[in-house]
């Protein structure tokens, strides 16, 4: 073996080789810090693949939806904050002697409501009816007997009661109407069959989303009730419209202007319920 003198430099070929290995393991080195970079920054960003394959950066996007609640939540309370509100009052069982006074509250206060009749009663007072329909009272039907019994005795019965009232109001005021609410509210009375015979007959029936329960208290406190009971709605935002079950009674009239009043303070207006609305139902 041939060996070199002391203090001789390397072949050039050992040197290259030195050089090499030392391009690669820097090459090497560079790979890695590249790839834990990369995978530092896809912790903090979500990546998709578009259409054309491309890489397309989430991040902002994923943080837009994570706040689309709250901007649509907003977007609603503003909404609510600036649109109409309404509420629908309505009267069961009339008309009665204190018909007269209920539609000159309502007349002097510019509120419109829905009386939901009972047959006998229209026949009974007819110019009650009449005046109703003269100052843009929704007029509906409650049945004949108001009997929880007879009225949802038989599968039709429900529908000839209504078929009998539409003719007497039609008699008297020549409105056929197709607005109907079944005494004591539908459920848990009416059933599918009744319900499928009314509306083969041409009716839609209305419950409430508010009991004034003023058959109860007999007195003013059923204001306070009511204004209670929309607060509610209010805080849950529903998108139900708010119909008030009220009666044609004495104490109920009396107080009307009161809750009248305290209801336009909040801001709200009067309508009438109609067949292009969607009825509520208990």
């Amino acid at each position: 073996m041939r060996k070199t003198k002391e203090g001789a430099s390397p072949s050039l070929f050992s040197l290259a080789f030195k050089l090499t290995s030392l391009a690669v393991l820097c090459g090497l080195l560079l790979v890695i810090v590249i790839m834990g970079y990369s995978a530092s920054a896809a912790k903090n960003k979500q990546v998709t693949v578009t259409a054309n394959g491309q890489l397309r950066d989430e991040t902002e996007s994923l943080r837009l939806k994570n706040d689309s609640p709250d901007v649509l939540l907003k977007h609603l309370q503003k909404e609510q904050d600036t649109g109409k509100k309404t509420v629908y009052l309505t009267f069961d069982d009339g008309p009665s002697p204190y018909t007269e006074q209920l539609l000159n509250v309502l007349k002097a206060n510019g509120a419109k409501a829905t009386f939901f009749m009972l047959e006998p009663r229209m026949k009974a007072y007819k110019h009650s009816v009449e005046r109703a329909n003269r100052e843009g009272i929704a007029l509906g039907l409650h049945g004949v007997t108001h009997d929880n019994h007879l009225f949802y005795q038989t599968p039709t019965s429900p529908l000839k009661e209504m078929q009998q009232g539409r003719d007497t109001l039609q008699a008297i005021t020549g409105v056929k109407t197709d607005l109907v609410r079944t005494p004591y509210g539908s459920k848990p009375s009416l059933t599918d069959t009744q319900i499928k015979h009314l509306e083969k007959g041409g009716f839609v029936y209305w419950d409430w989303t508010i009991d004034s329960e003023d058959w109860k208290y007999k007195n003013a406190r059923y204001v306070p009730e009511v204004l209670n009971q929309l607060a509610y709605l209010e805080s849950v935002h529903t998108s139900r419209p708010h119909v008030i079950l009220m009666h044609d009674l004495p104490a109920t009239v009396h107080a009307l202007p009161s809750l009248i009043q305290k209801l336009k303070a909040q801001g709200y207006s009067f309508d009438v319920l109609t067949d292009q609305m969607i009825p509520v139902h208990e």
